[in-house]
């Protein structure tokens, strides 16, 4: 196996998200959060392209590659830009559960647009009246 140090390839790279983008792959990454079984597999498939690296290797660039798209997409809706190598094929697969997500965090944060329902709202005790 090679050292945690090595630097991940291009190729690697592209081989490991060619994995990812496999929905059945992106169903149980998205179903669970002991996942050492699923980067296992991921690694295994790895090897079969020629690409040495273990489950932890993986499991470490998937979360490095998330979280590095996360700001990015985040970037973007704010109306900065900020970019990154492989952003369009991660795009391709987290797209869909950003949205879905940002859907519900949404839906938790609805804030009242109308004078009346704001009024309505603070009357409730949902909001203070020096805020408004």
């Amino acid at each position: 196996m090679n050292s945690g140090g090595k630097h991940w390839t291009i190729n690697e790279v592209r081989a490991l998200i060619g994995i990812w983008s496999d929905k059945n792959i992106q169903k149980q990454l998205e179903g669970t959060m002991r996942n050492k079984r699923i980067f296992e597999q991921i690694a295994a498939k790895l090897q079969k392209f020629g690409r040495d690296r273990d489950w932890k290797q993986c499991r470490t660039k998937y979360k490095n590659l998330k979280h590095e798209y996360k700001i990015v997409k985040n970037s973007q809706d704010l109306g900065t830009t900020k970019n990154m190598k492989f952003f369009t094929e991660l795009d391709a697969i987290l797209g869909h559960t950003t949205q879905q997500s940002q859907k519900l965090e949404n839906k938790g944060r609805q804030r009242p647009t109308k004078q009346t329902d704001i009024k309505m709202e603070i009357n409730r005790g949902r909001f203070c009246k020096q805020c408004y």
